[in-house]
């Protein structure tokens, strides 16, 4: 069965190209802010369509690099998490502790 939920995906080609649409209608729309914006909104899918054709075309892999590289820091950041061990209980530990000195400064605690 063909479930066309499954072809959508989100990749690093087309962050690229969303950015480059943004950029182009920003200056666009700064440089002549009496634009059509039928013209802006045109112009800005005909970059998407460059830029999404360059990196297919002269970039194949770039997807593939971002995914690995996208997965390494992953990997390191909850390898170190874990790692830390009582590392991440002493933070409200220590609040508890600050509110326990000044309320015992205060002359509050009973």
């Amino acid at each position: 069965m063909n479930n066309p939920s499954l072809n959508i995906g989100f990749s690093f080609e087309y962050a690229i190209s969303i950015v480059a649409v943004i950029v182009v209608c920003n200056l666009l729309m700064k440089s002549s802010p009496q634009m059509n914006t039928f013209v802006v909104v045109l112009a800005g899918l005909v970059i998407g369509y460059v830029t999404l054709f360059v990196m297919n075309n002269f970039f194949p892999y770039i997807n593939q690099t971002a995914q690995s590289i996208y997965q390494y820091f992953a990997y390191q950041i909850m390898n170190n998490y874990t790692s830390m061990g009582y590392m991440h209980i002493w933070p409200p530990i220590l609040a508890v502790l600050v509110i326990f000195i000044i309320l015992l400064y205060k002359g509050q605690l009973g």
